[in-house]
């Protein structure tokens, strides 16, 4: 579990938030992919955490929260990604000193 202090209102603000992990795979042949994070929202604004694409620097998904409390986030994407991609989570929100706890996230990939 990460505590992710101030983590600010835009992605990676804080050197925290830039500790969340990365993992690379190979996206040759998925044609989608499940992202759910295991978090819990501390604090008054929206959480976003977002799945980076660090090695084309473009989002590939974004779950939301305004619910106070322990929850899994998940959403479905399509993608139109190849070859092998760094990913990691990003986190952010609406209120700057805000203080969410990253459980982990799992990532499945969908082919054809």
């Amino acid at each position: 579990m990460d505590t992710l202090t101030n983590i600010g209102t835009a992605y990676d603000t804080t050197a925290a938030s830039k500790g969340l992990g990365f993992t690379d795979y190979d996206l040759t042949g998925v044609t989608s992919l499940v992202f759910t994070v295991r978090q819990s929202r501390v604090g008054s604004g929206t959480v976003s955490w977002q799945l980076w694409n660090e090695t084309d620097s473009s989002q590939v998904a974004v779950v939301s929260t305004a619910v106070s409390g322990d929850s899994y986030l998940t959403t479905t994407v399509a993608l139109a990604l190849t070859g092998i991609k760094r990913l990691r989570v990003r986190a952010k929100s609406t209120v700057s000193t805000d203080d969410p706890l990253y459980y982990g996230c799992a990532i499945r990939l969908i082919r054809g």
